[in-house]
């Protein structure tokens, strides 16, 4: 009887311990940050397709004469990229012609594309810019034979249904139709207001669906007058293009 009354106490003093040692438990709670930050963008960035305008997929444009083109701004708002225009070779005529600029051809493809402009705006300011153009002097013959007609008087070139493409999703910039540019006069291509136009983006002319079966593009056009005399000889003329800030209001 001894032992088994023994035994019985340490079982019970064991199970009063466990009921005296239960605590609540304790949560905490601890803060942390995380930063980044960004600076105005830098260096060159090369032409895009005008149809994907990606610019992590860059494409190598070719010269109507099969060179390269001038390579793109280096900075913070560039010019990346323009098309020239070759308007073919044509028979001489006495009537008002129009003739359509050949499509933008790519050395890294076979593709055709509508001719187009680059610009990117990596200031991060998102205070808008302005792109015009100016042709520096009228078509002039390339050629220094014994030609009588120099200059080819009277020609203008059209830019119809632009088109402002990027894969931002920024506000786009206004890109404007030019029915006759002017010789030594600039004309206002595009223009991004404040809040418009970050980016890569490319104003081109008419959509891929324009282009004929012969690799022209009907959207970019020479207008020469009959009343022109002309050489049997070819034209040129040199396209500047301009792209700036647009001005901050000051106080008066």
């Amino acid at each position: 009887m001894k032992i088994t009354t023994l035994l019985s106490v340490p079982l019970i003093l064991i199970s009063l311990g466990l009921a005296v040692k239960a605590e609540a438990t304790t949560t905490q709670s601890y803060d942390s940050q995380g930063i980044v930050g960004f600076s105005t963008g830098g260096g060159t960035q090369p032409p895009v397709d005008p149809n994907i305008p990606d610019p992590t997929l860059p494409v190598t444009p070719q010269n109507p004469d099969g060179s390269k083109p001038n390579p793109g701004g280096d900075g913070p708002l560039t010019i990346d990229f323009a098309s020239s225009f070759d308007f073919g070779t044509h028979d001489i005529s006495n009537q008002d012609q129009t003739y359509a600029s050949k499509a933008q051809r790519y050395f890294d493809s076979g593709d055709l594309t509508s001719n187009y402009v680059q610009v990117t705006d990596r200031r991060g300011t998102f205070s808008g810019w302005e792109l015009k153009v100016k042709e520096v002097a009228q078509f002039t013959q390339i050629a220094t034979g014994p030609q009588k007609y120099r200059e080819l008087k009277g020609a203008a070139i059209a830019f119809n249904n632009p088109v402002s493409a990027s894969l931002n999703d920024q506000y786009a910039p206004k890109s404007q139709m030019i029915q006759s540019l002017i010789p030594g006069v600039e004309t206002q291509i595009a223009l991004a207001e404040t809040g418009e136009g970050a980016g890569t983006w490319v104003i081109r002319w008419g959509s891929q669906e324009n282009l004929t079966q012969e690799g022209l593009s009907p959207d970019v056009t020479l207008f020469v007058p009959g009343t022109t005399p002309k050489d049997a000889t070819a034209y040129r003329t040199t396209l500047n293009w301009i792209l700036s800030d647009l001005p901050k209001n000051t106080p008066a």
